[in-house]
């Protein structure tokens, strides 16, 4: 029977979170198994496709419904060893809120254990910052939060050609859909900036009642996203504004649209951003790009470095951006970014160029470099353009590898 409601009450920390503190220190290899799975399942796209979880959320929009499934939740639980009905029949019934209409999320044992996952991270794998957005990712992008909030907004899902002409005429840069180009990008934002709010707070002794207010500003976050996105696509449905994809015709009354650099180069760039995020750095891929007399085990630091700070995982997504668009305006006819002409392209120095991106780029690396005392004591050019050309050539190759088929 449901308790009265105390402020006082700390039942999730006392008695769900003990479960997942004795589960983690054992159970991080299929915790991460897990989260690879659900991202990576076949699903069936709006277009008939067969594409993964993954692909969809790296979307321009949020067209496709992702879907979390009975399947999903027993493949985490048994990942973490933990009894789902202990939680569900043993633990929530005794919350002060379990009999009241709340947010659904904050009675799902699923979305509580895996806060409490990100939680006993926070407290002690905070050198790990790439696991904890690996797992902050994976809740904000399950049943109760962002599959949730989709069928919220679109009870029928969205039609394509007229999500196509919201995106192109009627949405500005304004919108976070914009500026960072995939529903991918912007719930990883958003969930940052969430975590960052509140994450001092989740190390500590929290009370069930602010454990229920930090589920719901997460779940407050990405509802306000697709909803500035629902109500420009509900006008355009209403108004019959769509873009006709098989015509040619540019006219007001039929609309084309083409993918064009900057919308290929942003999908290009959250694949290779998620492989950075799902992959170890390779050692054998630091010594193949790393030419005497730069040290592979110098690059291999230097790299994991920057998957170790959200700040630098920024720049990493600017840095690959960059090479991406300049290689495509350079090879117009070769948006594939596959073959050892984009390596070649890249890695070249291009010591005359007044590109402003390229050159914040190039800053950008320097930085990077800059963090390696070898790196700083070299007193000779050379040694120093073949340091930036390993960092370079070491992104590169991971662009080919994120975005070959197959």
């Amino acid at each position: 029977m449901a308790a009265n409601k105390k402020t006082t009450d700390t039942i999730i920390i006392d008695q769900i979170y003990p479960l997942v503190a004795a589960s983690m220190p054992k159970r991080i290899g299929h915790l991460k198994g897990a989260i690879n799975r659900y991202f990576n399942t076949p699903i069936t796209s709006s277009d008939n496709k067969t594409v993964t979880r993954i692909v969809v959320l790296h979307d321009y929009a949020p067209v496709d419904r992702i879907y979390f499934k009975k399947k999903d939740e027993v493949d985490f639980f048994k990942a973490m060893d933990i009894d789902n009905n202990t939680i569900l029949k043993d633990i929530l019934p005794n919350t002060y809120y379990w009999n009241d209409d709340e947010l659904q999320a904050a009675k799902d044992p699923f979305s509580l254990t895996v806060l409490m996952a990100i939680r006993w991270l926070l407290i002690n794998r905070p050198s790990d910052p790439k696991f904890i957005t690996l797992c902050y990712l994976y809740l904000s992008f399950s049943g109760k939060f962002y599959s949730s909030c989709h069928w919220k907004w679109f009870r029928i899902p969205p039609k394509r050609e007229v999500m196509d002409y919201v995106v192109n005429y009627m949405l500005s840069k304004k919108f976070d859909l914009i500026r960072y180009g995939s529903v991918w990008a912007v719930v990883e934002k958003l969930t940052e900036t969430w975590l960052n709010a509140y994450k001092d707070e989740l190390k500590g002794k929290m009370t069930d009642d602010r454990i229920v207010y930090i589920i719901h500003q997460l779940f407050n976050r990405i509802y306000a996203f697709i909803g500035k996105i629902a109500k420009p696509y509900y006008e355009a449905y209403e108004k019959k504004l769509y873009i006709n994809k098989e015509s040619d015709d540019y006219t007001t009354d039929n609309f084309r649209i083409a993918k064009n650099n900057s919308t290929v180069a942003d999908t290009l760039t959250e694949n290779t951003m998620n492989y950075f995020i799902s992959n170890q750095i390779s050692l054998a891929i630091c010594m193949q790009v790393a030419k005497s007399p730069v040290d592979p085990y110098d690059v291999k630091t230097i790299l994991e470095n920057i998957l170790n700070s959200n700040d630098n995982l920024r720049d990493l997504r600017f840095v690959i951006n960059v090479l991406i668009i300049d290689y495509m305006r350079n090879y117009p006819e070769d948006k594939e970014v596959v073959g050892a002409r984009f390596i070649q392209h890249s890695t070249s120095l291009k010591p005359n160029t007044k590109d402003k991106d390229i050159l914040e780029m190039k800053d950008t690396v320097i930085k990077w470099l800059n963090t390696s005392e070898r790196y700083r004591n070299t007193k000779t050019q050379a040694t120093k353009n073949a340091y930036f050309r390993a960092i370079i050539a070491y992104i590169a190759m991971v662009i080919n590898f994120a975005n070959k088929e197959g």
